[in-house]
Formats: C-alpha cells, sequence, structure tokens
C-alpha cells in the first residue's frame, strides 16, 4: 500500500511538472483596410494550442483585419519568429517557424521558408522563446 502511494505521488509530481511545461503559440494574419497584410502572434505557457489560436485570432479581430486566419500553432516548446519577405512580385510576405531549438535555427528555418516562396529580401518582424529561458537575449536584427 506505501509502494502504490508513493508511486502514486511520483506521477502526480510528473503530471505538475509536465503542465507547467506546456507552452503553446499561434501566429494570425489578415488584411488590413488599406489592403497590407497584418499579422498577430499569441504564446501563453498556460494555453493549450486552441487557445493560443483563439487568441492569436481575437488580435486580429482586435486589428480590424479581414480574412483573418492561423497560419502556424504549436503546442511545442521553442523560439519563434515571424519574417517579413519581399516575394517575387515585389508585394510583403510572411514566413513563420515556431518550436525551433535556438534563435538561430528559428531564423533560419522562416527565411527557408521565404526562399522557397520567391522571397528576395528579409526582415525580422518579430520573436520569442517560450521555452526553457536562457541567458542568452533575443536580438531583432535586419536580414
Amino acid at each position: 500500500m506505501i509502494k502504490l502511494v508513493r508511486n502514486l505521488g511520483f506521477i502526480f509530481l510528473g503530471f505538475s511538472i509536465a503542465v507547467q511545461l506546456q507552452a503553446a503559440s499561434a501566429v494570425a494574419l489578415g488584411v488590413q483596410s488599406n489592403g497590407k497584410l497584418h499579422w498577430s502572434y499569441w504564446k501563453d505557457p498556460k494555453l493549450t494550442e486552441a487557445g493560443a489560436r483563439s487568441r492569436a485570432l481575437e488580435e486580429e479581430r482586435l486589428a480590424r483585419s479581414r480574412n483573418q486566419r492561423i497560419v502556424a500553432s504549436t503546442s511545442k516548446l521553442g523560439f519563434g519568429t515571424i519574417i517579413m519577405f519581399l516575394a517575387a512580385d515585389n508585394r510583403l510576405d510572411y514566413a513563420v517557424a515556431l518550436a525551433a531549438p535556438t534563435w538561430e535555427s528559428a531564423v533560419n528555418e522562416a527565411k527557408r521558408k521565404a526562399k522557397s516562396a520567391g522571397g528576395r529580401a528579409f526582415k525580422v518582424v518579430a520573436g520569442w522563446n517560450d521555452g526553457i529561458r536562457t541567458n542568452k537575449p533575443i536580438i531583432m536584427q535586419k536580414l
């Protein structure tokens, strides 16, 4: 009986740690009244992925964007970034990377997505880390 109680204690401890490590990120995109694209993102360690998606769409609604849609979401921990890029038709578009293990890999993944869509010039417009904190700051830079 004591062994069973001890095992249940470890299970509950493991469950509470897993809940604390949960994080969700979502990126939404919409069109403003002037025809330009508008993005928003939401990250929250207490929300599920569906909750983060809902909140990102709500941010787009608050910005009065039309045609809101989720372009990326995850329930995994890690670095996220949104990159604005100049497409082949000279219009601005966005590429997203979520749940990357490092800041550099998040930027590189978003750049790869932008290049495969015909991107020519890039700029990081947002970045975050919803995973375990590191001592290394996120540096926003023009690419």
